[in-house]
């Protein structure tokens, strides 16, 4: 546990949370991306929601498919591919996640685009497969600018350096 003296309680360790919400006019078109931290699990995850039906108000709850969500786990390695793409070492990567039991694969792109729209595109997808073998895939995009982008590097590289124990390490004596 954190102390911050002798004399002081502990710190609570809580979740640590990124959104990028983007509802759009156009009816489905919109998406929404969370990003927590749980320190608990020590990882990453990303929760992925589709926009149902037209723009509502903001705010609403409603406004996003959170039932159907997509959520990916970002391990290490997942995170070490971002650090390349956020400091332009890398133009687009993709992380393949495929269990043991191949009954699902989860996939992150995320893309660079230039020119027009100088932004970055992000895709997560999850295929299911049934005992008949026949899969079906659902799937988010959203386009991230670079604001929100410089945010999420930095989000990503506090809890990187929390999982990686940086942040407990004990003080000299």
């Amino acid at each position: 546990m954190n102390m911050n003296s002798a004399n002081q309680k502990p710190r609570l360790r809580r979740k640590a949370y990124y959104n990028i919400y983007k509802p759009l006019a156009k009816q489905d078109a919109g998406a929404a991306l969370q990003f927590s931290f749980d320190p608990v699990k020590n990882s990453i995850f990303l929760e992925a929601a589709k926009q149902q039906g037209e723009r509502l108000e903001i705010g609403s709850k409603e406004q996003f498919d959170w039932l159907g969500k997509i959520v990916f786990k970002l391990g290490v390695n997942d995170i070490a591919q971002l650090l390349l793409l956020f400091s332009g070492r890398s133009q687009e990567i993709k992380c393949i996640h495929k269990p043991l039991d191949n009954a699902h694969t989860s996939v992150l792109e995320v893309k660079k685009q230039t020119g027009q729209y100088d932004n970055y595109y992000l895709k997560l997808s999850k295929t299911v497969r049934d005992e008949s073998g026949s899969a079906q895939t659902k799937a988010v995009s959203i386009y991230i600018d670079h604001s929100e982008m410089a945010v999420l590097a930095h989000f990503i590289r506090e809890a990187l350096t929390r999982m990686l124990g940086f942040m407990n390490t004990p003080e000299p004596q």
